[in-house]
Parts: structure tokens; sequence; C-alpha cells
């Protein structure tokens, strides 16, 4: 298998978000120190576009790294700019089952080290869709008896 991760589709936000920035902050410096004269009109040519990114603001995204371990696979996952990254080992001994979540997550019930059974989140919306069919495959391979919903 090899390494499934989103590292560019999220790259690509982050970069989008430096520029819209930088964008904000040429807007500003035009109307208050090039042209003060300008109404203030034209700070709404700065904020409007906000709202087109606003359904993915609200989907933050996250990068998934998932590779190759001995007996199952790692899924490394970080909110972008954020420092804390969260590892998920899944063996074929502590994966048991799927729990039914929304579109933008895989659910999974696996055992901790207290032998209780915990859920766990994946966000997979800013995964490539082979990425995603990859990522189920190898779910499938690990457990192929787990209970879907």
């Amino acid at each position: 298998m090899k390494d499934i991760n989103n590292k560019g589709k999220v790259n690509r936000f982050k970069y989008m978000l430096y520029f819209y920035g930088l964008f904000i902050v040429f807007v500003f410096i035009y109307k208050y120190i090039i042209a003060p004269e300008l109404p203030g009109l034209i700070l709404l040519a700065a904020f409007a576009p906000i709202f087109g990114f606003m359904s993915s603001i609200i989907n933050w995204p996250v990068y998934i790294h998932a590779s190759e371990a001995e007996g199952g696979m790692v899924v490394n996952s970080q909110k972008l700019f954020s420092k804390k990254q969260d590892s998920l080992l899944i063996t074929k001994f502590n994966f048991d089952s799927y729990f039914e979540t929304d579109h933008l997550h895989i659910g999974l019930n696996m055992l901790d080290e207290e032998e209780k059974m915990k859920q766990h989140k994946i966000k997979v919306s800013w995964m490539k869709l082979k990425d995603l069919r990859a990522l189920e495959d190898k779910l499938r391979e690990i457990n192929p008896l787990a209970p879907t919903k």
C-alpha cells in the first residue's frame, strides 16, 4: 500500500487563505493610505469573498496521512495551522466495526488499551476520491467482517 495523504489539497487551501489575507491588507492600505477619499463601500470588496469560502471555513481542513504498519495501518491527522498531531493505530485486533457518521467522516469502533470500545472519527472530506477508496479498501482488508450500518 502506498501512503495516503491529502497534503496537496489542504496546502492549496492554506495558500488561498494567505492570498486572501494579503488581498484584505491591500484593500485596507489602498482605502486608508493611498486613496482615503474613496467611499467605504470598497471595503465590501475585501469581505464579500468570505461568504464564498464559508463552507470551507466551516469544514476546516485536516491533514490526513495513512501509512502501512505491521499488521494494519497508522492514520495521522493534524488540523490546519496546528502543531498537535493525533495518531491512530488500526490493526485487526483493535478494529471492531464502523459507526454511522455524516458524509464528512468515517466512524470506527475500536478497542483501547483497557479493552473498552471507543469511537474514533477520521475526517475524510478533504481527501481525493481515489485516496478515500484506497483507505476504505485497506480498512476492509484489515477487518473484512466489520459490520457497516
